[in-house]
């Protein structure tokens, strides 16, 4: 079903949203959540204050928005790249890859997420949880396809229920960029290859693919 045209108000409304959002991402990532200012946000996108805070309420909305589209983005592309892929492990490894490309590309913004959530109202940081939770949800749904096929096809090891195997392949990655947070100074990408080493050791796929 194609999504309804959006009418010429929306589109403007919409072309000066994503004006905002891009300008508080550059001042978010190189300062932080709290020190960015709203006034500073405003200069970067050309408007007035008054006229930002006719599309957003507070930082914190601005901020939820940034993150969300950051969210939104990231799953988008995951998809792209597993469409690209061909076979099921090539699949799973193309999920592994940009994962570790993506942070790698957004570091500096997601260490600064990591420390403004802690100070966030609770309601905002679970907003943002469950909005990250929902869509990851549905990329795991499509993983667990892949996941079946790679085991019907012998490409993975058989008993291991597919929605186990596909959760424990997403929580891979997400236990590198962990560890990656906790040591500072530490190159993500220089993780990756053993990220998808043990990624076939899970899935009981041959390392040279």
């Amino acid at each position: 079903m194609e999504k309804p045209k959006l009418s010429r108000k929306e589109r403007e409304l919409a072309f000066r949203m994503n004006l905002v959002l891009d300008a508080a991402e550059d001042v978010f990532n190189e300062h932080s959540y709290a020190t960015a200012s709203v006034e500073e946000i405003a200069h970067r996108a050309e408007i007035s204050v008054g006229t930002l805070y006719n599309l957003f309420h507070s930082k914190e909305e601005i901020y939820r928005a940034v993150v969300s589209r950051g969210q939104k983005l990231f799953f988008e592309n995951i998809e792209i790249r597993v469409d690209a892929a061909r076979g099921p492990l090539e699949q799973v490894r193309a999920t592994v890859t940009y994962f570790f490309e993506h942070f790698t590309s957004v570091a500096g913004a997601f260490r600064h997420y990591n420390t403004a959530t802690n100070g966030f109202q609770w309601e905002l940081k679970s907003q943002l949880e469950q909005e990250a939770f929902e869509m990851q949800q549905h990329f795991t749904m499509r993983l667990v396809d892949i996941c079946q096929r790679g085991v019907d096809d012998g490409v993975f090891k058989g008993g291991v229920p597919p929605e186990l195997m596909a959760t424990t392949v997403l929580g891979i990655p997400h236990s590198f960029l962990m560890v990656w947070l906790e040591q500072g100074g530490v190159d993500l990408m220089s993780l990756e290859p053993s990220c998808l080493a043990l990624t076939d050791r899970v899935l009981g796929a041959a390392s040279d693919g």
